[in-house]
């Protein structure tokens, strides 16, 4: 039974999963979250031996780039991140649509400030901007900032927040090389619809056989029951 409740466990985030890569087919920078079976080694146990744990991880595969022509939508081709200030928090993400806030502060659709290299507010005069590859912003042709990008390698225990937004331990941030910011571009979220399908799909036939093997474990219950009721034991 207990391997019956880990099948339909396993199959229901695998169906949860596929909702919310779904959901956010459409969300600029978005990156799908794929399942991976976690073998648990249950040594001390005698039955069941083994059960399979579904775990997710954030797949950072590189997302389509569409021109915008807006001055403020960044794309970012490469695995870098851009930092955003949230209150006294900062978070990562693969870009988006940009405007002006207060005093000139670059900000996204949340209100999340975008961070210079080397951090503070990216603050602009107007939004008559020049953006280069490597993130320098040029105002009248001089520069004015840069926008830091970061790679996210081993030990920055980065992890989905939404949308297209990463929690990271900033220690495990490195400045980026080989990566390219563009101007007036968003990138397309990496969910492929006929994919996430197939998973849908086979979720849905794990979690028909954790059903079938629960109904299974339940008849021979009863029939025990009633072999063991008739024998008068």
């Amino acid at each position: 039974m207990e391997s019956a409740s880990a099948i339909l466990a396993s199959s229901e985030r695998r169906v949860e999963a596929v909702s919310r890569n779904v959901s956010n087919a459409s969300t600029a920078g978005y990156k799908k979250q794929v399942a991976f079976a976690q073998t648990l080694d249950r040594a001390t146990e005698s039955f069941p031996p083994q059960v399979a744990e579904t775990r997710f991880l954030t797949d950072f595969s590189q997302g389509r780039l569409r021109h915008t022509g807006k001055p403020l939508d960044l794309a970012i081709h490469g695995p870098a991140l851009l930092q955003l200030r949230a209150g006294d928090d900062l978070i990562y993400s693969r870009g988006g649509a940009f405007t002006l806030g207060d005093g000139g502060s670059v900000i996204d659709a949340a209100g999340r400030i975008l961070q210079q290299a080397g951090g503070g507010d990216l603050v602009l005069d107007g939004q008559d901007v020049e953006i280069l590859g490597d993130g320098t912003v040029l105002q009248a042709g001089v520069p004015v900032a840069a926008i830091g990008l970061y790679d996210a390698g081993q030990g920055s225990g980065i992890a989905a927040i939404g949308g297209s937004v990463f929690r990271a331990s900033p220690s495990g941030l490195a400045e980026a090389n080989g990566s390219v910011l563009r101007q007036g571009q968003l990138e397309s979220s990496n969910v492929v619809m006929s994919d996430e399908m197939v998973v849908m799909m086979a979720a849905v036939r794990q979690s028909e056989g954790g059903a079938r093997l629960a109904q299974t474990y339940d008849q021979l219950i009863g029939q025990a029951i009633t072999t063991f009721s008739r024998s008068g034991r």
